[in-house]
């Protein structure tokens, strides 16, 4: 196995929500869907990686003009090679878009909290909107009314996706729940760190929910008819996560002390439902 097909498969792991969102989108898509979810791996998993925050902001200086050379065609790293021959050519790509992945990630250098939502969302779109825009354009639409859809549901997947990992980041001392929610639901970081799910914390929780539940809806009205069979890799995403975050909810929210997963015969049986029948995305998975 290449150095590059190592990072692809690590990216997209089989048994992960992302390998079957990728598994069931359109075949010629699929190897640039690989290449750009394994981008945003290697920007996000930077600051798990380094903890001094000098060598983090080197890192991603050179990832930045690595951007460049892979709009180039002259890429060094397996990642950005695969950007250049995979995703790339024969499309349209912002490198704004893709520049925004580092963005995010620069600016999780200097939040260690966040103190409303509306700092939080700008996190949120440019760490998983951006890659959620680009996904949609890599995928092929025919009305402009989904990339509406496409803010929508990367705004979905980044929120659900931190509240997975609620306990992880903050074990690196990362907050990614708005200090205003926490001051309504009565909650502060240090209950958070004593790793126990109180009632308080529950409520905070149940907030995050419908927040993501109300991206997911806004993302679905959003989509139209004509471009459902061809976004079906988001839309699997989409149910692989309300699925999750339902598990979540019937079991307490006990994300302090466990993770919630999915099987992976249930997300093949999921995915597979939603890539037989787009048209019924608003169904509950």
């Amino acid at each position: 196995m290449t150095p590059q097909q190592q990072l692809l498969e690590q990216a997209v792991p089989r048994g992960s929500s992302l390998y079957y969102s990728v598994y069931f989108a359109p075949r010629e898509s699929q190897p640039a869907l690989r290449a750009l979810y394994a981008y945003q791996r290697e920007i996000t998993e930077i600051l798990r990686e380094v903890r001094d925050r000098s060598v983090a902001a080197a890192k991603l200086k050179w990832w930045r003009e690595e951007l460049d050379r892979a709009f180039d065609g002259r890429p060094q790293h397996p990642v950005a090679q695969a950007l250049a021959t995979e995703v790339l050519p024969g499309r349209t790509l912002s490198k704004e878009q893709f520049a925004q992945v580092i963005e995010g990630v620069e600016l999780d250098l200097d939040y260690g909290l966040y103190p409303s939502f509306r700092e939080l969302s700008n996190y949120c779109h440019q760490v998983g909107g951006s890659i959620t825009e680009l996904a949609v354009q890599i995928c092929g639409f025919r009305n402009p009314a989904t990339l509406r859809y496409a803010h929508d549901l990367g705004m979905a997947l980044q929120l659900a996706t931190l509240l997975r990992n609620v306990r992880r980041d903050l074990d690196a001392g990362r907050l990614y729940i708005p200090e205003a929610d926490m001051r309504q639901a009565g909650v502060s970081q240090a209950d958070l760190l004593a790793h126990k799910t109180t009632p308080p914390i529950r409520q905070l929780f149940e907030m995050q929910v419908a927040r993501i539940e109300d991206f997911f809806a806004h993302a679905f009205a959003h989509l139209p008819a004509e471009d459902r069979c061809r976004q079906r890799s988001g839309l699997i995403l989409a149910h692989l996560y309300q699925a999750q975050l339902a598990e979540m909810q019937d079991a307490g929210f006990p994300l302090l002390e466990r993770r919630i997963h999915l099987t992976p015969l249930r997300k093949f049986w999921i995915a597979w439902r939603v890539a037989r029948r787009p048209a019924n995305r608003k169904q509950s998975p």
